[in-house]
Order: structure tokens, then sequence, then C-alpha cells
């Protein structure tokens, strides 16, 4: 029993790490930053003292309070407003803090106020991920008998129970997965099989009717990328997807696959031509923000397409020479004579045509009238002189 605390502990622990690390991005990131339609030409209001006012978001605000489980503190934001599931630059809300803190009475709290479970953070976690994973079998639970479902899927394509390391996690888990009725490996290929569908309609319509993602701008090619969708991937670029498009961010698809560790979607990027420089809000390159075991595999990548770029390149100059070469030596206007005089003899055997159809057509005419003349003698002669 010990040693099963040690190793919750230590679970624990990685996930409070990997939520300093993430606040330690949110400090140097633009997303914390007030816009700057707020500051009035881009400049911060002055105390007296002539230093800057500090200003948090109200959702900042939230988090803070429900972070250092002040619930009467919480209370009050809500009746003024705050938004339960609001979200900090990562997509965690406080139910997924609190969660990490292993701090149960403020997720009751927070569930009881309508906190929804079931929301995801930007990698996908729902707080049941995060219970699974750090082993708070009682959390855990708790989430489940409030409609926490056992099969949503993250950016990893992973289940709560894949998370869970303690048999009696897993054990809970997997008993819920059969109550639930949930089919694992459907839940896994549900969101690529939906975006596969979009990709060949927009590919066959030749109309892209794309939505990006309200909280981060994210694109189909910013997740195809970011999940190693390689079908997906490849079929958004033939449709014609912009493919550096940016997030709200900076981020393109190849900052997504590069930071996911995804070497496929790099591959499929980088051949497609896209620009391996761009920089995101932070001044950050694909490179900067790519995982560890990547870079050399996006030096590569970028090497290979400085040669297809090149190729390229010398393709195009050869087809604009030829192209040159033969309006110059009047290759086209000699082609115009050739189709002009095609059609000449054509035209004249249709004017001819026409004639003999007209003449032949005045001749039944006439043919009639005679035919219709010699019957009406015929009547006359019938009839009785008076």
């Amino acid at each position: 029993m010990a040693e099963l605390e040690h190793l919750g502990g230590k679970r624990a622990e990685s996930a409070r790490m990997r939520r300093a690390e993430q606040l330690r991005r949110w400090r140097g990131s633009l997303t914390e930053q007030e816009p700057a339609e707020r500051r009035g030409a881009g400049r911060q209001p002055l105390t007296r003292r002539g230093s800057p006012r500090v200003r948090f978001e109200d959702g900042a605000v939230f988090l803070a309070a429900c972070s250092s489980g002040d619930t009467d503190e919480v209370r009050k934001l809500l009746a003024r407003g705050a938004d339960i599931n609001t979200v900090n630059v990562d997509g965690l809300t406080a139910l997924h803090q609190a969660c990490i803190d292993e701090n149960l009475d403020m997720v009751k709290f927070l569930v009881e106020n309508r906190a929804n479970v079931n929301q995801q953070d930007n990698e996908g976690w729902t707080p049941l991920h995060a219970a699974a994973s750090c082993g708070y079998l009682n959390i855990a639970e708790y989430f489940i008998n409030h409609g926490a479902s056992v099969g949503i899927v993250n950016s990893e394509g992973e289940v709560p129970s894949d998370l869970a390391e303690e048999p009696a996690m897993k054990d809970l888990l997997l008993e819920q997965v059969k109550k639930q009725g949930v089919d694992l490996e459907q839940s896994r290929k549900e969101e690529e099989q939906q975006m596969l569908q979009d990709a060949r309609q927009w590919l066959n319509s030749g109309k892209i009717e794309d939505v990006r993602q309200a909280r981060s701008g994210a694109t189909a090619l910013h997740v195809a990328a970011a999940k190693g969708y390689s079908e997906v991937l490849r079929l958004l670029i033939q449709a014609g997807y912009e493919l550096n498009v940016q997030d709200y961010d900076g981020w393109t698809p190849l900052h997504a696959a590069a930071h996911w560790g995804v070497k496929e979607a790099c591959s499929i990027l980088a051949e497609a031509l896209c620009d391996m420089d761009i920089r995101n809000k932070l001044g950050q390159t694909p490179f900067d923000v790519a995982d560890e075991g990547l870079v050399e595999h996006l030096e590569l990548l970028q090497k290979k397409q400085n040669v297809l770029r090149s190729e390229k390149e010398t393709r195009n100059k050869l087809i604009e020479s030829d192209l040159n070469s033969k309006i110059q030596s009047g290759f086209f206007k000699n082609k115009e004579k050739m189709l002009y005089e095609e059609e000449t003899p054509k035209s004249q055997e249709m004017e001819e045509e026409n004639k003999e159809s007209s003449s032949s057509s005045s001749e039944e005419e006439e043919g009639e009238d005679e035919a219709s003349e010699s019957e009406t003698e015929k009547e006359a002669d019938k009839k009785p002189e008076a």
C-alpha cells in the first residue's frame, strides 16, 4: 500500500511539474498579455507613481482563486458571471487543476457548480485522464459517478484507461468501458474517420469548408499534422489547403507536427514545399518548438526541400525558355494558320450543303404547289354546269 502511495505521489509530482512548465510558458506567452486595443495606443495606464498598473484577465483571477482553494472567493466570482469552464493558454480548466492537486473538495465544489467533467485541454486530456494518470482512485470514481466518459481520446490517441498504471484504477476504468458500451478502437479512430470523410468531400467538391477551433484557431491541417493523420493530411494538401496557415498563436501545421514529434507529418509537409522558417508570435520557427528527437530530421528535410525547390525552379525555367522559343519561331502563328486552313474547307462544304438543302427544299415546295393546282382543276371539271 505504501508503495502504491509512493507511485501515486511520483505521478502527481510529475503532473504538477508539467503544470508548472505550462504556467512558465504562459507567463512568457503573448496569450497572457492584454490585447493592445484594450491598452489604448499600445500603452498600459500608469498609476500616480508612474509604475505600470498590473491587470489580470477575469479568467486568470478565477483560476487563481480555484487553485488557492478559496471557495468563498470562487462563489463571488461565479456570482459576478465568471465562466466556470474558463481555460488558460494550454486549455486547462480549474477542474483539471483541482484534480492534479488532488483537491477532492474543490473537485466536488466545481462539479456541483456545473463544471464540465469531459472538457479537454489542448492535449485532449479530460480531468479523468489526469486522475487516471496520477492514480487518484477516489477522484476518478467521483468523475465517473458524475458523467465522465471513459472513451474520450487525447491527442496521443489514449483513453483514460491507457494512462492507468495501478491495477485498481485500470480495473475501475475498464469495467466502466463495458458498462458504458464503449468501443475503444472505434473511439480512437472516430475523429480520424470523420476528418477523412470531410477531406474527401472537400477534394471532390473543390471547396474547403473548414471551421477553425474557437480557442486556438487551429485548422483541420493543424489537427491532422499534430495527431499524425497522414492520409487526411495528404488529402487536405491535394484539396488545396494553405500549407502555411497559422493559428491564433502563429503556429503553422509544421510547428504542430514538429512539436508533437510526428515525423511522417513533417515529411509530408516539407515535401509539399511548406515554409519551414515561418515564425510564430513568439518568434519561434518549427525547429525551435520541435521535439528534441526530431530536430535532426527537420534539418535533413530542409536540405531535401532546398533540392526540390531548385529542381522545380530549373524545370520552370526550361518550360518558360521552350515557350519563348516557340513564340519567337512563329510556331503558334503557323499553328493558327494551319487551323484556319483546316477550318476554311469545312466552312465552304457547309455552305454548299446548305445551298443544296435549300434548293431541294424549293423544288419540293414547287412540286407540291403544282400538284395542288392540278387537284383544284379536276374538282372544277367535276362540278355540273348551271
